[in-house]
């Protein structure tokens, strides 16, 4: 796996355990919302980019494959 897609990945389950902690406050939550949604935002488009990388390396595979 990409070593910033780990990264933000972490930092999400990170937000996502803050939500769940006794430590969550209302007066956070929204800012921590937001950034949690861009990071999930972001992690949706790393890992659509990977699928494309992956399908052109099976393509190229396949057709060299025959």
């Amino acid at each position: 796996m990409n070593k910033n897609l780990q990264i933000e990945i972490d930092e999400l389950n990170k937000l996502i355990e803050w939500f769940e902690s006794p430590d969550f406050n209302i007066e956070e939550a929204i800012d921590k919302f937001k950034v949690a949604e861009k990071l999930a935002d972001k992690i949706g488009e790393d890992l659509k980019n990977l699928k494309n990388e992956v399908s052109v390396i099976k393509k190229n595979f396949d057709s060299k494959s025959l």
